[in-house]
């Protein structure tokens, strides 16, 4: 990745306060964690991990992880949130692109909806693969693109091309990841649609907590001028409140992912 992409994800992924928006996520984490049978003593990469909901959810099954993400903010409040919980794992300021580790240096490694805006997909599927094991365990996460938050992505990346990230729902998809993670390089591959439930009491507060909170939507409110701005909350109105399901108080909107695993080939 060039030195100024990589400056301006960083400075995307710092703005806003990422922990509100991706705590919501932790159901996604741990599932995750859950079905690839992380067990003590495992050697865990998390990849892009954010503030830590992944590297978190290994810890409590005693692994020994290391947290990894190119927003050295983003690490210093996953170490924030361990030491809340009285856990301790690693933490590296690393691009997803060019990870600082030799080959075949870890058991399990992992990525939940972190990976996925990676400047250069391929590059950093290789380097995913690269630094697992022979017999380790892959686990990634990514919406679905008809899902409310694939197509909250592509909603922000019309409207605001300059700041995307990497291309996120090309992860979102069996026949994309597969492509970028190579057939052959993994075996007992799974791909398991997965939901998350996001919840607020209206779309427009749910609308404000990204517009402040959620780095790529509060980055192209900031570049956006007022029509632009305007017409970016109300497509979003449109597509969350289209979204929600159920009666009673507030919102409930369904989010699909994909979660992927696999057992690294050799």
């Amino acid at each position: 990745m060039a030195a100024s992409t990589s400056s301006r994800t960083r400075e995307v992924w710092a703005a806003g306060d990422y922990q509100r928006v991706g705590v919501r996520l932790v159901p996604a984490s741990e599932q995750l964690v859950a079905d690839l049978a992380v067990r003590p003593g495992d050697r865990v990469l998390d990849v892009a991990g954010g503030t830590g909901n992944t590297a978190l959810a290994a810890a409590r099954r005693d692994a020994d992880v290391v947290c990894t993400d190119i927003v050295p903010e983003l690490l210093d409040h996953a170490l924030r949130r361990a030491e809340t919980e009285g856990l301790a794992f690693d933490t590296q300021v690393a691009d997803a692109c060019d990870l600082p580790f030799p080959d075949a240096s870890f058991d399990v490694v992992v990525s939940t909806f972190g990976v996925v805006f990676a400047a250069d997909p391929a590059q950093a599927a290789g380097e995913l693969l690269r630094v697992l094991r022979p017999g380790g365990r892959l686990g990634l996460t990514a919406w679905r693109p008809e899902a409310p938050g694939g197509r909250l992505l592509a909603l922000v990346a019309r409207h605001d091309p300059e700041d995307a990230t990497g291309d996120p729902l090309l992860w979102g998809t069996p026949d994309g990841v597969d492509g970028l993670l190579g057939r052959g390089e993994l075996r007992q591959v799974k791909h398991t649609e997965r939901t998350v439930q996001f919840t607020a009491p209206s779309v427009e507060a749910q609308w404000q907590r990204y517009r402040d909170w959620f780095g790529p939507v509060h980055a192209a409110v900031q570049r956006l001028d007022d029509a632009g701005r305007a017409a970016l909350e109300r497509e979003f109105a449109e597509m969350w409140g289209s979204a929600t399901r159920g009666g009673g108080p507030g919102i409930v909107v369904p989010n699909t992912y994909l979660q992927v695993t696999g057992v690294r080939a050799g």
